[in-house]
């Protein structure tokens, strides 16, 4: 894991006399995940936000494989590399699963993008290696035997998954996943957990933002802790586990 795909120094947002974010630093690998948790109202939405580029940071730095990216807008962070999904489902339900994939695939495209969205140029080289990437991240995310259903038929996990091969279909070097667990039952959570750990093999940085606490303990390699806006821990499974600070955070709670 040479080198550090995201990060984040001295980052602070606040919301006029609100200081949501304070003073917050850590950073993510390539091929590591690292999860971000913290009580409700913590500061992990405004977090992820903030690196998304849908709020601007007050103060601090973003560092994107070496490129700040605090001051940019949000689709100018995607095309370097920053990808992520949101905590209710996002998707088109009058596209196929495979249509929504490679309409998130227009950013790495060398060729123009309508036409291959809409299968107008069969026969580019473009077109081929595109439509090979898509297999793959249909199956790596465990929609391939669905590929041509239409969104809208499709179950509300499914429809979670097809959010991280949107992500995924962007070619990212960072993704972040806020609350990818929402609303997903036991065997559905294992099949989320295997994808996590099938991103991190392909290299990509992954940072989890989750209230599932078995999730996070089964995929992270390090877990950041937030309370009131500020980093309290940041440690091994292990270490958090038996934190006291961040058993506290948790109402007593032991996680």
């Amino acid at each position: 894991m040479e080198g550090i795909a995201l990060r984040v120094r001295n980052l602070h947002k606040s919301f006029g006399g609100v200081h949501a974010i304070r003073d917050l630093s850590f950073d993510v690998a390539p091929g590591q995940v690292v999860g971000l948790i913290g009580p409700n109202g913590s500061g992990k939405s405004t977090t992820v936000n903030s690196l998304a580029g849908l709020f601007l940071a007050t103060s601090g730095e973003i560092i994107l494989d070496g490129v700040p990216i605090q001051t940019l807008p949000e689709h100018s962070r995607v095309a370097l590399g920053l990808a992520r999904t949101f905590q209710t489902a996002s998707v088109f339900p009058e596209f196929t699963v495979r249509q929504q994939v490679r309409l998130a695939s227009i950013v790495t495209l060398k060729s123009n993008p309508l036409a291959s969205i809409f299968k107008l140029s069969v026969g580019h080289g473009d077109d081929a290696e595109t439509e090979a990437r898509i297999d793959e991240i249909l199956r790596l995310t465990d929609l391939y035997q669905i590929a041509d259903k239409l969104v809208s038929t499709i179950s509300s996990g499914e429809q979670r998954f097809l959010m991280i091969a949107t992500a995924l279909a962007a070619n990212p070097k960072v993704v972040l996943l806020d609350e990818p667990a929402a609303g997903l039952i036991s065997h559905e959570r294992k099949t989320l957990s295997e994808m996590i750990k099938k991103i991190r093999r392909r290299g990509v940085a992954v940072l989890v933002i989750e209230h599932h606490m078995a999730l996070i303990m089964d995929v992270c390699d390090r877990i950041v802790v937030l309370n009131f806006g500020s980093k309290i821990a940041e440690g091994t499974p292990d270490e958090i586990r038996n934190n006291p600070a961040v058993i506290d955070a948790y109402l007593g709670e032991a996680i």
